[in-house]
């Protein structure tokens, strides 16, 4: 009766996140990144992650190792520096880009200074990386196809998709193995369920560099988004192997897993992994596997904690009286589940 009540609520709903209204006040944040001596770096990239840790802007830093989100809403973000190509670590920080008082029409600033650190000594399955072969990759890059590339980034910060297709296009076409062209038009079209378009651009990307997890990571989805299920559990296995404290990646990685019933729990081990890591709610799509996937292996208390922190997340999300129903019985179900 409850799995044919869950059958019936994966056909009747669709997205299960809303985007939040936005507040009065808008805010910008400046990062800026340097060494540990000091000196500012220039190209690279930063990531702006929303409390879900989902991407929604990304950019390089400026001669003065500087770049600024602007016309954000006021709240908790993620920046984060993947400094590809060099011998420094990856390195998040946590924004709370709260204004003290709203105001209409003021634009509060907020500034986030990152100091990157040398890569410490790691192994793989591709082998060791020390602190002697930390530059585990990088290209020379034509200055004709760099130039295109940063034409697409900044068409992408205007929201000009179509052309920045094109500029990056450009640079592909002018040096074929740039990964982070390959990559980022990739990742785009991922992001636009695109998955058909992103599938050649991300598989040549991880070819030519075996160490990008962000490709790895939107190469795992689309593979799923067409239906290769196991070719998807594989990129994001290696995302998760070259980062794995990224919640979405554990989390579509468990997802991924779930489509196996053999694989069940390792599907419900990466979800877990992927809450305990968040520092804020996930997507209530993770809650809505989870919650699933625990009511397949008899877990009814925590299948109804799943269903109880989706309804919280997604406060717009249809069929709530079927959700509570279904908790209501989960509830009942692991109270017996306890006297036996």
């Amino acid at each position: 009766m409850l799995m044919t009540l869950f059958i019936s609520l994966v056909m009747a709903l669709g997205q299960f996140w809303l985007v939040a209204a936005p507040l009065q006040t808008r805010v910008s944040i400046e990062v800026r990144v340097t060494n540990s001596s000091g000196r500012p770096l220039s190209d690279m990239r930063i990531m702006l992650k929303n409390g879900g840790y989902s991407e929604i802007a990304s950019g390089l830093t400026d001669g003065s190792g500087r770049f600024r989100f602007m016309n954000l809403a006021s709240g908790n973000y993620y920046v984060e520096v993947e400094p590809g190509g060099t011998d420094y670590e990856r390195q998040t920080q946590r924004v709370s880009a709260i204004p003290f008082k709203e105001q209409a029409g003021h634009t509060e600033q907020f500034r986030v200074d990152i100091v990157l650190v040398p890569r410490k000594s790691d192994t793989t399955i591709f082998g060791p990386i020390s602190s002697s072969n930390a530059v585990v990759f990088h290209q020379d890059v034509p200055e004709a196809a760099k130039k295109q590339y940063e034409q697409g980034v900044k068409s992408l910060e205007k929201g000009a998709f179509e052309s920045a297709a094109q500029s990056l296009k450009n640079a592909i076409e002018l040096f074929p193995e740039y990964y982070d062209a390959l990559e980022r038009l990739g990742s785009e079209y991922v992001t636009r369920d695109d998955a058909k378009s992103a599938l050649p651009l991300l598989t040549r990307a991880v070819e030519v560099n075996r160490d990008g997890w962000r490709a790895f990571y939107f190469l795992g989805i689309a593979q799923y988004k067409v239906n290769h299920q196991a070719e998807g559990v594989k990129a994001l296995k290696r995302a998760v192997e070259l980062n794995p404290d990224y919640p979405n990646a554990n989390m579509w990685l468990g997802m991924v897993l779930a489509t196996d019933p053999s694989m069940l729990t390792n599907a419900i081990q990466s979800l877990e992994k992927a809450v305990k890591l968040s520092k804020d709610p996930l997507p209530g799509q993770a809650y809505y596997y989870l919650g699933g996937l625990y009511m397949k292996n008899n877990q009814y208390k925590e299948a109804a904690d799943a269903f109880e922190t989706l309804l919280r997340v997604s406060p717009g999300i249809g069929d709530k009286d079927k959700i509570k129903n279904m908790i209501a019985q989960l509830r009942q179900k692991a109270k017996e589940q306890t006297k036996k």
